[in-house]
């Protein structure tokens, strides 16, 4: 059996149709055609069946998928053996959230540029669903988000910090009441995608409370939500580490938190069945150190 045949496999799953998965791994759509074919006849049994234009798996071939990955995986190991010296190189594709991309690595980026300048670090902000569709489909090596789509079956996940939260507004606007219950907040709650964990558990909060939010306005940019809460259009919620600048300089003020002393995770995930090359190790092993650095120094501050 072709490892080959196996990483074509995985390919065609992973883009859905034969014709993406040759542009994929640099080949014609004919060879891809010849390697599940060949694939096949090895194992005896169809793997695909299609529906419209894409390639969908029969049960079988969800089965041998699950096994083809850890063939690849361990062959990828293997292959890996002889290479730690010169390992850290090629590229690390990471998805995280875009607070934590913009205001909570830089340390991490930073130290991973020195450590391996030989690696292609490539970044993506992406919501919290992103991250978790981009590890399945493999898009992603690495992602770093607040929520995961749980599959733990698919995917290794580990938290490797708590954040706190906050509520922000515009010096002089009138402040919404979250405190008492039955209220109704007219100041417009701006935030982005409804899959966000924060928004998510705010309404929640409120909802219980019997508080009616007036109006919510959608943007997908935390920089352009700032913006909006800076003009006293609205009020927003951030991770506290996000808006700290904001609020030291009075551009915000802090609005009393519902959420009192909750916290939120960080998580950390990686496919199980792909490898983790030394350059995926070592930011990992960085963004722990981080943040395990900055929930010690929010502990010691209160």
């Amino acid at each position: 059996m072709d490892i080959k045949c196996l990483r074509t496999f995985q390919a065609v799953v992973a883009c859905g149709t034969y014709a993406k998965a040759a542009d994929q791994l640099g080949y014609t759509q004919s060879t891809v055609t010849v390697h599940i074919k060949q694939l096949e006849r090895d194992l005896g049994l169809p793997l695909f069946e299609r529906i419209g234009r894409r390639m969908v798996l029969t049960q079988k071939g969800a089965e041998a998928l699950a096994q083809a990955a850890e063939i690849i995986a361990a062959a990828d190991r293997l292959a890996a053996l002889g290479a730690e010296e010169t390992a850290l190189r090629g590229t690390l594709r990471v998805d995280l959230a875009e607070t934590l991309l913009c205001y909570a690595l830089d340390e991490v980026i930073a130290a991973f540029r020195e450590r391996a300048p030989g690696v292609t670090l490539r970044l993506r902000d992406r919501t919290c669903a992103q991250v978790s569709e981009n590890l399945r489909d493999g898009s992603c090596d690495l992602g770093l988000t607040y929520a995961f789509d749980w599959q733990p079956e698919d995917f290794s996940i580990e938290e490797v910090g708590q954040i706190r939260t906050t509520l922000v507004a515009a010096p002089g606007v009138s402040l919404p009441d979250f405190q008492s219950a039955g209220q109704r907040a007219e100041l417009p709650f701006i935030i982005d995608e409804p899959d966000n964990v924060f928004r998510i558990a705010l309404e929640q909060t409120l909802d219980a409370r019997g508080v009616i939010l007036a109006e919510t306005m959608e943007l997908w940019s935390s920089q352009a939500i700032k913006r909006l809460v800076a003009m006293a259009m609205g009020f927003s919620v951030f991770p506290r580490f996000a808006v700290a600048d904001e609020l030291a300089r009075g551009t915000f003020v802090e609005i009393p938190d519902p959420f009192g002393k909750r916290t939120f995770p960080v998580y950390l995930g990686h496919r199980k069945t792909h490898w983790l090359t030394p350059a995926a190790r070592l930011f990992c092993d960085l963004v722990r150190e981080h943040l395990a650095s900055d929930n010690e120094k929010a502990a010691a501050s209160g």
